[in-house]
């Protein structure tokens, strides 16, 4: 993925602090540091050969001393850079990557081993349970040997190496695989007849049919342990189901499908009887539970109550008894005042097919309605219209804006069905902004609210006022502060917020516009008086700037046209590039991973060489948001809800921070491979420490959104986190958690 940093060739001069500390003691702390730095380097080495097959790892030696002694030498490092300066501090963080990665590796290696040992004693023990021949023991060892051996497999996904997975894994795959196969379909019986029979006493009697359907099928295909014995089970949960209704669904306003609890030979339609309706037919459907009943009009939005074989359910019709749809475009739209404006929507019935019923358009105030399909509106209409769309479903609204509608908060054309006189839908249009056509010049400060680069022209607010100036030539237009700007340079220039005064106004190809323009410094980064480049976005604290490249990036920024921007590494590879037309230039450079680099950029004139002295300097700090620390808090038993995630940003960056944008989400996934998803505002709270912003937590508030089913009905007890979104640090970078096997 590439990044984009946008820097300026500005001069930045930063301010520093000075201690006096003697020379000797300086040069001994950082002789110091560097030889603790070497030492966690050097322990890192053991510990990678330790757990590699090119080394010593056997997969069933768990290497603990060298795994100890590399964390030890790492904090000791760690501890000596807090003694040096931030560019100090970065260096070492940098060099610290790669043991850092190998205490990493050997954590995962040392977990997936002791699971292994887990996994041994859980077949062995389910191995004795199959020979009692008492399947609630074999279920309960079942689901034992299984959810360790699903654990393992998200543990060996952290483990490094292809051939070191397969050596763990192969040392107890044969066994339990052979043992769980030989008695899946029995468990799965079992368990789908006690789920019918958990049903069949909540009263959920639909989960509960499909439940001994399920069971059924599976005993039908298969020659099962215990065959007898589990049909029986089966049979007996069946014979219990009662026959009533488990479930209505609306069809239309004449019809209702029920679903009955379980399978019948015929129906009569004396068995139904729907209060306040009168059923006129009763039709069986070829799965012999599913039974349509033909009624009398429904109402929509009314509840019904259903009787059968003396069990009586309440169904609710919807509020739109014929669930049309309405399509607009919710664009927003700029138009002079006078201007037509034209407005298309389009009605359907729930079926796809254009709907042709009654309909009622409102334009907003302070418009006025030409015309409806090509039919023109009378002005005594006002602003209300009922129609009918054509035959394709489509209505168009023509208006115009008869005075100025203030630019931020533009008004809507609002569509709306009617059924039966009521308004069963409604929807509308993008928001309308009127402005008036410029025609003279104005010299006071006028904020610019909205810009149209392609079609040139812009807008803005005069007193109460909006005013629209429209490009006539590219020599129309000229800025008194800088010399003069091409139209497009000019539109690449000009944004939301900036402030310009019209000393002149062109109105006819030959007469020119002069403009002068306060750039608004909080919307751009941009130092147009100078036309140089800027440095920005560098955090303060550590004066680099957080990217996630792998290995690539862009450097941007604007430029005198024509002129050749010069880019390197200080002391390294230079990259060269031309400034183009729009002031604009981009370079792509690479960057090492995981490392510190400091980029300095110039311009000069076409043909002349790049001369670096005062140049100004970007730190670039290369790395993933990757979060090491991550913990499950809470007491509820067996449930996230009520639970927290707590993250410690633990990177190589020493200043990352959290920052939760809107719509922000978790998923998680279990060992079977069924994912879930909680989002920020709906289930579940995202939130920073405003104390330490570079710990933050996720707060379970509700029942999470199932996104992908695993092979084992429900979430499991042990789980990981997949992915997240909008929980970045400042630098807009995806938190990354990492070693994050979590139980509830």
């Amino acid at each position: 993925m590439k990044k984009v940093i946008k820097i300026a060739a500005s001069t930045a001069v930063a301010a520093s602090a000075f201690v006096a500390v003697a020379p000797t003691q300086q040069a001994d702390a950082a002789t110091n540091a560097t030889q603790l730095v070497t030492n966690a380097q050097n322990a890192g080495t053991v510990l990678k050969w330790a757990i590699s097959v090119e080394g010593s790892a056997d997969y069933a030696t768990r290497p603990f001393n060298e795994y100890n002694a590399a964390k030890k030498a790492i904090a000791a490092a760690e501890a000596a850079a807090k003694k040096g300066s931030a560019s100090e501090q970065l260096s070492i963080a940098a060099k610290l990557v790669e043991p850092k990665l190998q205490v990493k590796r050997a954590a995962a290696y040392i977990d997936a081993i002791t699971s292994s040992e887990k996994i041994k004693d859980l077949t062995s023990k389910l191995d004795a349970a199959i020979k009692t021949n008492d399947i609630e023991k074999v279920e309960t060892a079942y689901h034992a040997a299984t959810g360790e051996y699903r654990k393992q497999a998200a543990l060996l996904d952290r483990v490094y190496g292809q051939s070191t997975r397969d050596g763990i894994r192969n040392a107890v795959k044969p066994a339990i695989e052979k043992l769980v196969a030989s008695v899946k379909n029995e468990v799965t019986v079992n368990m789908l007849a006690k789920s019918a029979a958990a049903n069949i006493k909540a009263d959920k009697l639909d989960e509960a049919s499909k439940n001994i359907a399920d069971a059924q099928a599976i005993l039908d295909a298969n020659v099962l342990k215990w065959e007898t014995a589990l049909q029986k089970s089966v049979d007996d949960v069946a014979t219990s189901l009662p026959l009533t209704i488990s479930s209505a669904t609306y069809v239309d306003v004449n019809t209702i499908q029920v679903n009955l609890s379980k399978k019948v030979e015929a129906v009569n339609l004396s068995q139904f009887s729907v209060e306040g309706l009168q059923v006129n037919s009763v039709t069986l459907g070829s799965d012999k539970k599913t039974v349509t009943l033909k009624t009398g009009t429904q109402v929509a939005g009314k509840t019904y109550n259903i009787t059968f074989n003396g069990k009586t359910i309440a169904y609710t019709t919807p509020a739109v008894a014929d669930n049309s749809t309405i399509s607009v475009n919710k664009d927003a739209i700029y138009a002079e005042t006078g201007e037509n404006v034209a407005i298309q929507a389009t009605f359907k019935e729930k079926t796809g097919q254009a709907y042709t019923g009654q309909i009622r358009v409102t334009a907003p105030a302070n418009t006025t309605l030409v015309s409806v399909n090509g039919v023109t509106v009378p002005v005594a209409s006002g602003d209300t219209v009922l129609t009918t769309p054509n035959q394709n479903g489509t209505v168009t609204v023509v208006l115009q804006g008869s005075s100025d509608l203030i630019a931020d908060n533009g008004t809507t054309v609002l569509f709306e069905k009617l059924f039966n006189g009521n308004v069963t839908e409604s929807t509308k249009s993008g928001k309308l902004h009127f402005a008036t056509k410029a025609t003279v010049a104005d010299s006071s400060s006028q904020k610019v609210s909205y810009v149209d680069a392609k079609n040139k022209y812009f807008v803005v607010e005069n007193g109460t006022s909006y005013v629209k100036y429209t490009a006539k030539t590219i020599d129309a237009f000229t800025n008194e502060s800088t010399n003069g700007l091409s139209l497009d340079q000019f539109f690449a220039a000009l944004g939301e917020g900036d402030e310009v005064q019209v000393s002149a106004y062109g109105t006819t190809a030959t007469s020119a516009s002069h403009f002068k323009i306060s750039f608004n410094k909080e919307v751009k980064d941009f130092d147009f008086a100078s036309k140089y480049f800027v440095i920005g976005n560098e955090d303060a604290a550590t004066g680099a700037y957080r990217v996630d490249s792998n290995g690539k990036f862009i450097l941007e920024g604007v430029g005198q046209p024509g002129y050749t921007v010069y880019v390197r590494p200080v002391n390294g590879t230079e990259y060269r590039t031309t400034v183009g037309s729009n002031g604009n230039w981009a370079v792509e450079v690479n960057l090492d991973k995981a490392s510190l680099t400091t980029f300095e950029a110039v311009q000069v004139p076409a043909g002349q060489k790049a001369v670096y002295t005062s140049a100004p300097k970007l730190n670039v700090l290369e790395g993933a948001f990757a979060i090491e620390d991550v913990q499950l808090v809470g007491t509820t038993a067996d449930t996230l809800l009520g639970k927290t995630i707590q993250f410690n940003d633990t990177t190589v960056s020493l200043n990352d921070s959290f920052v939760v944008k809107s719509g922000a989400t978790i998923t998680l996934v279990d060992e079977d491979g069924t994912k879930v998803k909680y989002t920020h505002g709906v289930n579940a709270t995202f939130s920073v420490d405003s104390a330490n912003p570079s710990q933050a937590s996720i707060a379970i508030t509700g029942a999470y959104t199932q996104v992908a089913t695993g092979s084992i009905a429900g979430f499991g007890k042990a789980f990981s986190v997949d992915s997240i979104t909008g929980f970045q640090n400042k630098y807009g970078l995806v938190a990354k958690p990492v070693n994050a096997v979590l139980s509830k």
